[in-house]
């Protein structure tokens, strides 16, 4: 199978857990090439002979100002261009499968390319917990452009093979077959003692994970003189983070830094929460602006994790330890429902029906 990898730039969730998918495809013998097609190809840290890289920008998604909140101008003149180009690309792209024989497309989670794989003729799989037809409806109450393109969206979805969905799932458009599948996301390689000894982390000392994802922290500075001494903020590769009581550790795999760490403290994204499940490790979890995904995020962490929410307010001043104490009673450590894992596996499973 030659299969042509859709992945959507919005953010960091989609590439992170599309590329765990891609690490397991690549050691099945039936996959002879994967084309990896996304702006976010830098975010991948490996290389193999069957995967092939193609930095193209299929979807917009949402232009986001920092972590916390929304461009919606600025993601509608985003549209108007990318709807602009979608015929050339379409034929672009429809020539491109031809030429390297693709016989199936997997998209997360645009649906530009369930158009292209009618075109070209062959099946299509959505992959995702949320489809851009129901954010964008969520702001046709302020501009009726977002009702008129969700509408569009919907009918492109439809046209997919099947559907695989995610866990923390927003409400889909009518596939024609859908399946729920395993959580998918990247998994840390050490254990929690093996990796706070990796970083130098010591037990009289609570270290909260900053993690902002691609939009990071621009135009914030945290308030760390009101720490008091047993807590340190640790932060890597976020986007205009200050450097003045921060800890920016050297970090070769995420998820070691995500299981080390004993809160991480994020906007809710799909690819963190996947981490932490994967890492047992808490969540401290601010808003994200008016994105309506995280109304679903946020029932997920009620269900399935140890978290509590945070102000960004609270965040900025670094006043973190009424949280802490919360989440170290009884009610905070109560045990949670668990998920349905190895996503990766059922996805290996439903493209072998194709073969």
């Amino acid at each position: 199978m030659k299969l042509y990898f859709a992945i959507s730039g919005h953010g960091f969730g989609h590439i992170s857990r599309s590329g765990s998918i891609i690490k397991r495809l690549l050691d099945e013998d039936f996959i002879e090439e994967i084309h990896l097609v996304s702006t976010r190809i830098g975010f991948i840290d490996f290389q193999h002979p069957k995967l092939k890289l193609k930095a193209l920008k299929l979807d917009v998604g949402i232009t986001q100002k920092d972590s916390l909140s929304i461009d919606l101008e600025n993601t509608k003149e985003e549209l108007i261009r990318f709807e602009k180009t979608k015929a050339n690309l379409l034929q672009e792209e429809t020539k491109y499968c031809k030429e390297h024989q693709i016989s199936l497309i997997l998209t997360d989670s645009s649906s530009f390319p369930i158009t292209l794989a009618l075109e070209v003729g062959i099946p299509s799989i959505f992959l995702g917990n949320f489809t851009w037809d129901f954010i964008y409806r969520n702001y046709s109450k302020s501009d009726s452009y977002f009702g008129n393109l969700s509408e569009q969206l919907e009918v492109e979805y439809g046209f997919a093979t099947e559907a695989l969905i995610l866990p923390f799932q927003c409400p889909m458009p009518n596939f024609l077959e859908k399946t729920n599948i395993g959580l998918v996301g990247r998994k840390p390689n050490l254990t929690k003692d093996l990796a706070r000894k990796q970083f130098g982390f010591n037990d009289e000392t609570t270290y909260i994970l900053l993690s902002f994802g691609a939009y990071g922290l621009e135009g914030h500075t945290l308030q760390t003189k009101n720490l008091p001494k047993n807590i340190q903020l640790v932060a890597y590769g976020v986007p205009g983070i200050q450097k003045e009581g921060i800890l920016v550790p050297n970090v070769s795999h995420y998820p070691d830094l995500v299981t080390a760490a004993d809160f991480v403290c994020t906007k809710p994204g799909y690819g963190i929460l996947a981490e932490c499940y994967h890492a047992k490790t808490p969540i401290l979890y601010t808003d994200r602006g008016d994105f309506i995904e995280y109304l679903y995020l946020v029932n997920a962490l009620e269900l399935y994790f140890r978290s509590a929410y945070l102000s960004l307010e609270k965040i900025i001043s670094c006043e973190f330890e009424e949280v802490l104490r919360y989440l170290t009673t009884v009610d905070g450590m109560t045990p949670k429902s668990e998920l349905k894992i190895d996503g990766e596996g059922d996805v290996v499973r439903h493209l072998l029906e194709y073969t």
